[in-house]
């Protein structure tokens, strides 16, 4: 499910409570996000079938307030990698929505760094044109602008998914703030891309082979 759709979904209050039920009902499990107390009336579910969270509301017919789901990459993008040592094991995306709610806003406001980084602990994360919200442009810019000023994180720019030469290490902001203009343009306008952007946390190349991938639902 791409961003637009999810966001279409869950912008809309009577579907998103009718969706929430249905997934509670039929897939939700409450858990805990280490280091995230998650404030009363919420509650944290995850999905029994594939790595997709949400908080919702705890009342009768409750209702979503902050959505992320994990998948993987597309085979044109994973086949490149395969020879390199640190991205050719556990790449995923995120699919990420939040009410606009302004008292959901502040609730919720450094939920998504903390499941970032929760997530940057186990995968890869790669980031890709497609169909890209507002929303979520600002969620990937905050974590790019963090990731790149951390010595233990790498952010890497593949610019063609055919040619692993194109792949190179983004050092600062200014570097590559005209690529990210880039990519932001032309998923706003649905205009092929060819290019991807990973975070990948510096771990032992060992540690990574040991680590498999979790499938879309």
């Amino acid at each position: 499910m791409h961003n637009s759709q999810i966001t279409a979904q869950l912008n809309d209050e009577g579907l998103n409570r009718e969706l929430t039920y249905a997934f509670l009902e039929y897939a939700g499990q409450e858990c805990e996000l280490p280091g995230f107390p998650v404030p009363k009336p919420y509650r944290l579910v995850r999905s029994v079938y594939c790595n997709e969270y949400r908080i919702v509301s705890d009342e009768d017919y409750p209702q979503t307030l902050f959505y992320i789901k994990l998948f993987d990459l597309p085979h044109q993008y994973t086949s490149c990698l395969k020879s390199h040592p640190q991205l050719n094991q556990k790449l995923t995306q995120c699919l990420v929505w939040s009410s606009m709610v302004p008292n959901h806003r502040n609730t919720f406001h450094f939920l998504a760094t903390k499941f970032f980084e929760y997530f940057l602990d186990q995968y890869n994360i790669a980031i890709t044109a497609g169909s890209m919200t507002l929303v979520c442009g600002h969620f990937w810019e905050g974590r790019l602008l963090w990731a790149i000023t951390r010595r233990d994180v790498d952010v890497l720019h593949l610019r063609n998914a055919e040619d692993l030469s194109t792949l190179s290490n983004v050092n600062t902001w200014l570097d590559f703030s005209l690529d990210w203009r880039d990519i932001i343009w032309n998923s706003s306008e649905n205009i092929p891309d060819p290019s991807l952007v990973v975070i990948s946390k510096v771990r032992p190349v060992d540690e990574l082979n040991v680590l498999s991938h979790y499938s879309e639902c």
